[in-house]
């Protein structure tokens, strides 16, 4: 008998059997539809409500399902256009015939870009789902429980009258953080104003507690979402606070360092941008780590360079809006 050369043998078995839908199945599922996001943090889930009426214009017979951690539910439960809320630890991905996992596809698509900034996190999102966002409406509705709450909260930290304004200084990346100099003079620049200025954190402030400021520490999302609210302005750093404050159409003063402004900021319309000044001329530059000038007190040039005077400068300019 001849030898056969180079003869493939096929595996009989296959180590994954493909399951085929029955039509009962197929007919329960294929409305709907689970966006999956792994992980936070809170400014990027509200970045994803700026999704989500647009997969209901383009289907509007679907269930629109969304998933993400439980701690951030409350950011997303009262959106108009998710029919369900899941938790991303316990959901079942396999039960869903269309299933779009959100959790990495922006950091793939900024680090292809970099140090150039790209768009919104929201485009990205919905590129990566097959969908050009047309609204970026976050939809956040807040009740008149929550609102009362959120103004009960303001007026027990004042110390002073005039416009209340929020100023949320700390995100979790250290050098998008305003510095102690910069809080000092922005907080008696605004009282200078006539303004009443509060710090708000999830904790404690350090600036605001050394200066003795009056400073708010809630880690209810749904109040500290109502404190946001019902402020008269807001000035915050790169951090969930900006996020909120901007799909709310708040007044906002957007104080950035290495991350780019406008890419953060552009579906916003009642924000003021603040760029940090790069010394290469970079409008936001995300590769921050290699950033090749020396570093003044652990803090990088778009970092240092923005002075208290400038971001009251911005907050004029709010005011004259």
């Amino acid at each position: 008998m001849p030898v056969v050369k180079n003869r493939r043998v096929q595996n009989t078995r296959p180590h994954k059997l493909m399951r085929t839908l029955n039509l009962r199945e197929f007919y329960d599922k294929r409305n709907k539809v689970l966006i999956f996001r792994g992980c936070g943090g809170l400014g990027d889930i509200f970045m994803h409500r700026m999704m989500f009426e647009d997969f209901k214009r383009l289907m509007p017979d679907a269930e629109l399902h969304f998933a993400c951690p439980k701690y951030y539910h409350d950011a997303v439960r009262d959106h108009p256009f998710v029919d369900q809320l899941l938790d991303a630890e316990t959901v079942d991905k396999h039960s869903y015939i269309a299933f779009y996992n959100t959790t990495t596809a922006c950091g793939r698509a900024e680090m292809k870009l970099a140090p150039l900034a790209g768009p919104n996190r929201s485009d990205i999102w919905a590129a990566h789902c097959g969908l050009l966002l047309t609204k970026h409406n976050m939809h956040i509705k807040m009740t008149e429980e929550e609102r009362a709450s959120g103004r009960e909260i303001i007026d027990r930290h004042r110390d002073r009258v005039g416009p209340s304004v929020i100023i949320s200084p700390i995100s979790a990346m250290h050098n998008k953080n305003m510095m102690e100099h910069q809080v000092v003079g922005l907080v008696n620049g605004l009282r200078d104003m006539g303004m009443c200025p509060i710090g708000l954190h999830d904790q404690a402030i350090y600036a605001f507690l050394k200066n003795d400021f009056p400073a708010i520490g809630e880690r209810n999302i749904r109040k500290w979402m109502a404190i946001i609210h019902e402020a008269d302005y807001i000035v915050s750093v790169d951090t969930a606070a900006f996020h909120c404050a901007g799909g709310m159409g708040k007044k906002t003063v957007g104080v950035f360092t290495f991350a780019n402004a406008h890419a953060y900021g552009c579906h916003y319309p009642n924000v003021q941008l603040l760029q940090g000044p790069c010394p290469f001329g970079y409008a936001g530059c995300y590769n921050w780590g290699t950033c090749p000038k020396p570093k003044e007190q652990d803090s990088l040039p778009c970092h240092s360079g923005i002075t208290a005077e400038m971001i009251l400068d911005a907050v004029n300019k709010v005011v004259a809006k």
